[in-house]
């Protein structure tokens, strides 16, 4: 496991396409350790409508649930009024790699059962060091 300090030394940027800055901080695990968003502090903003985003920035986040592709091993069935049904999630469960190809959006059933199935919640709160 990590520690606080190695966490934000490694503190990723924002996925965002454009955007450079560093993720913001939304709490702390039960051992002390920051639990990144995705986004910077603009835009996370900027994706719950309270701000815009910064000029050649691109949001990654998508209008709909990628696995209405099936990739769970079922069809996501979920009819998304609004976008905070949407989360933006790490495939392979590692929140510090922010790269667009590391991400997709899920409905918050869909993610749930990822987690669940994947054991997400566990490897999150045991952060190791990198290599």
């Amino acid at each position: 496991m990590c520690s606080v300090k190695e966490a934000y030394d490694r503190r990723p940027v924002c996925v965002n396409i454009g955007c450079n800055k560093p993720v913001h901080c939304s709490g702390k695990t039960s051992t002390g350790l920051p639990i990144w968003r995705p986004y910077c502090g603009r835009c996370h903003q900027a994706v719950g409508g309270r701000g815009t985003y910064a000029e050649g920035v691109e949001p990654i986040k998508k209008t709909y649930c990628e696995n209405v592709d099936g990739r769970f091993g079922f069809d996501c069935t979920a009819t998304i009024i609004d976008s905070c049904q949407l989360d933006l999630d790490h495939i392979d469960g590692d929140h510090y790699n922010n790269v667009p190809e590391n991400i997709q959006t899920i409905c918050k059933n869909c993610h749930s059962v990822k987690t669940k199935v994947n054991g997400d919640s566990r490897s999150y709160s045991t952060i190791k060091k990198s290599s």
